[in-house]
């Protein structure tokens, strides 16, 4: 009983006690942390590849919104279906959304663009304070039945031209001679060269549109690139490449011995390249390919070290990880499978559910690897458990979208120093029903957790800490704790604003007893930002 009452007692004391002069050192290293071109790119920061935003690190905390709610044939008329989801991702404290274009909306009619789409969706974002990147669906290769296209409707993802004409643009076959005729050849020069211009008619737009405003901030290029499609196509070898007279050829000539070699350069060096070339030769912005299985599977034509060595305008390549284990060690280990030569490591698409795998995900991605993307697969239909959407039909919020909030709430709120610290040994993060004890920065730290709570432990300077999360008690032993420097101990909550610390008039329960030299501090359900420093 005591404890607690000194607990109440300090963290209600005057805004005026509690908002001392925060630890210069630190606020002096975010104020460095900044670049002077204020494109979207990626720059080294102490061995880190950190994307900047408006000259400042930048995590895009977003989900994506599926592509189709427009309809070939239609697609100004139905353009419009999933408005609703902008700001209710604003709502969800996302800074971007994630939107797919198709080629076939972007290219109507053989050599003619319509950019409708484009423009519609960057006004959307701009009006709700949202960043995008834009997923360029062209030469499509998720699911089972086509790469191209899955039905006539709203799955239609190559022109209509290209579709009906598999003279000019053969289709792929496999080790049985089968022919299918969604799925097109990586190996045929008319198809890539038509994507390559439509790919730099598209960046044009954007450079004319949004070099100034800077509102899209990534290029997916492609989605889940594959042969045959990863639901079958990693178990069956006959499907590990194509088989098409040409795809013979070059196999024969190249002196192949091994069909997913063939697959990844193949995709890599020719087609692939020729598209991201033509885009980057209109306008630079940082291009990714996301995988759907990735190293860890070993899906045909997935290859990082291959796919960076012949694509030098993609900057990484990003895993969807879903997973039935919110566990960190299991998450962990499949991440660490990305840490391939320079890739960077970052997640394109993960559960959006009510389980806890999207929140602690993030954490972990954004904590341990500074990832720069972050984004559940989608923002209004869930995945990996059906019927649990982030948000609903009406706009509001459901499911487990309120604790993707609050995750993405402390990141917004702490993004600067975390950026600093992410993927050192100055931030651990903790999760409930983990190890409750580490080292941050030589620091011994223990975390007791309510049920659900996670937190970011940071130690980015000698006499000071920032915690980051939700219904965590963290302790921390430090010299900060012991006298005379607990005579010039604070403890507040707020958050950065670029570089600039905004302390909030929020109580901050705390103690320093003095018998073990710990800082105690108590996270409430609320996501807090809290510095512990000496002033």
């Amino acid at each position: 009983m005591k404890l607690v009452k000194i607990v109440v007692m300090l963290g209600l004391l005057s805004a005026s006690a509690l908002f001392a002069q925060p630890n210069k050192s630190l606020d002096e290293s975010l104020a460095k942390l900044r670049s002077e071109d204020v494109r979207p790119h990626f720059e080294s920061v102490d061995g880190r590849q950190l994307l900047f935003v408006e000259g400042r690190p930048f995590f895009a905390l977003t989900a994506e919104l599926p592509w189709y709610q427009s309809h070939y044939g239609r697609y100004r008329e139905t353009m419009d279906g999933w408005d609703y989801v902008y700001p209710a991702a604003r709502k969800m404290h996302m800074n971007t959304l994630k939107v797919s274009v198709k080629w076939s909306q972007i290219e109507p009619q053989k050599g003619v663009f319509d950019f409708s789409y484009v423009d519609h969706v960057k006004a959307l974002a701009e009006a709700n304070g949202l960043k995008l990147i834009l997923g360029w669906f062209g030469h499509y290769a998720s699911g089972s039945s086509g790469n191209i296209y899955r039905n006539l409707d709203n799955q239609v993802f190559v022109p209509m031209d290209i579709l009906e004409d598999d003279k000019t643009y053969p289709r792929a076959v496999d080790g049985d001679g089968n022919s299918y005729h969604g799925i097109i050849s990586y190996d045929n020069d008319a198809v890539i060269n038509r994507e390559a211009t439509a790919f730099r008619a598209f960046m044009k737009h954007i450079r004319e549109i949004d070099e100034k405003t800077r509102t899209i901030i990534m290029i997916q290029v492609e989605n889940e690139v594959n042969v045959f499609n990863g639901e079958t196509g990693y178990r069956d070898h006959k499907k590990w490449r194509d088989h098409s007279p040409r795809s013979n050829e070059l196999f024969k000539a190249g002196g192949y011995t091994d069909d997913l070699t063939y697959s990844a350069d193949r995709f890599a060096s020719g087609w692939l390249h020729t598209v991201t070339e033509a885009g980057a030769k209109e306008y630079t912005l940082p291009f990714f390919i996301n995988y759907p299985f990735g190293p860890v599977y070993g899906n045909p034509g997935e290859d990082v070290a291959t796919y960076l060595k012949f694509l030098p305008k993609v900057t990484f390549i990003s895993q969807n990880l879903y997973s039935v284990s919110a566990r960190a060690d299991d998450l962990l280990k499949r991440m660490d499978s990305y840490r391939i030569g320079r890739n960077i490591v970052a997640i394109s698409e993960t559960n959006a559910d009510r389980s806890a795998v999207a929140p602690r995900l993030a954490f972990l991605a954004v904590g341990d690897y500074a990832a720069p993307l972050f984004s559940p697969w989608a923002i209004n239909m869930s995945t990996i458990t059906e019927s649990e959407p982030y948000v609903l039909k009406d706009g509001t919020l459901a499911n487990g979208a309120f604790d993707l909030q609050r995750t993405y709430t402390s990141i917004e709120r702490a993004a600067p120093a975390i950026a600093l610290c992410a993927g050192t040994d100055k931030l651990k993060v903790f999760l409930d029903g983990e190890s409750n004890t580490g080292e941050v920065a030589g620091t011994r730290v223990t975390v007791k957790f309510d049920p659900g709570g996670q937190v970011m432990v940071l130690h980015p300077a000698p006499n000071e800490f920032v915690l980051v999360g939700w219904k965590a008690s963290v302790s921390m032993q430090s010299p900060l704790a012991a006298w005379p420097s607990l005579k010039h101990l604070r403890v507040e909550a707020g958050q950065w604003k670029g570089s600039r610390w905004i302390p909030s008039s929020d109580p901050v329960f705390y103690n320093a007893p003095h018998e073990n030299n710990a800082v105690w501090v108590h996270l409430f359900e609320d996501p807090m930002v809290v510095r512990v420093f000496t002033k």
